[in-house]
């Protein structure tokens, strides 16, 4: 039997779907919005990218508080940020992440409706967090939710994985995990389970086909 039959052989021992947040679950965030967080600080955009970026894994596993993550970056700017000015930050991160992609929101009810466990595994910080608890009526249609500042540890540590894994009482090799980082796909892989790099809905699909699997986004 060829490396490839065995491959979708095992695709096919799936009884759960964990999938990313940010670029899966929900669109990219808005250009147009990281664009006015950036003149906040008075920053070019690819500065601005470097310490969002730089500093959001210590946020979104709960290291540092919304104020001390944004007053890090002004401090790094070389700006003071007012009161006001944070809260207008945290609603605009919040905001340009909830844009959700419905189809993959609706292929997560096809895979319950298939007898498929569903959950979310994210690196998320607490604003998110709570905004998803208080407004996200959709997250009842997945039964895990693993959020890295809720539970102090964030991708790719494999401990996020084994909580995931914990809640919806699976193996390792009965898991799916889909993910717009490679990094992350292979820290799931490592610990034996399946992996999907897909940072569109379109290369999610195509990926799936491949294997076989079913039932397919639309």
């Amino acid at each position: 039997m060829s490396d490839t039959a065995n491959d979708n052989r095992g695709f096919r021992a799936i009884r759960g779907v964990i999938l990313d947040y940010g670029d899966v679950i929900s669109h990219p965030a808005d250009p147009a919005v990281i664009t006015e967080m950036a003149s906040v600080f008075h920053l070019p955009l690819e500065r601005f990218h470097q310490l969002y970026g730089s500093l959001r894994l210590d946020y979104d596993r709960g290291t540092l508080t919304a104020d001390e993550y944004w007053n890090r970056i002004a401090e790094a700017a070389g700006i003071e940020l007012s009161g006001q000015q944070t809260l207008d930050l945290r609603r605009m991160d919040v905001s340009m992440w909830s844009h959700l992609n419905q189809p993959v929101l609706r292929w997560t009810r096809a895979l319950r409706a298939a007898g498929l466990k569903t959950a979310i595994l994210s690196n998320m910080h607490d604003d998110m967090v709570q905004h998803l608890r208080q407004d996200g009526a959709w997250t009842g249609n997945f039964d895990c939710l693993t959020l890295s500042s809720a539970i102090r540890v964030a991708k790719p540590d494999p401990e996020i994985f084994k909580h995931c894994l914990k809640c919806l009482r699976l193996e390792p090799h009965q898991a799916l995990f889909v993910d717009d980082r490679e990094q992350n796909v292979r820290a799931a892989e490592e610990l034996g389970i399946r992996g999907i790099v897909a940072p569109t809905t379109e290369q999610l699909r195509k990926q799936l086909v491949a294997i076989g699997f079913s039932p397919l986004p639309e």
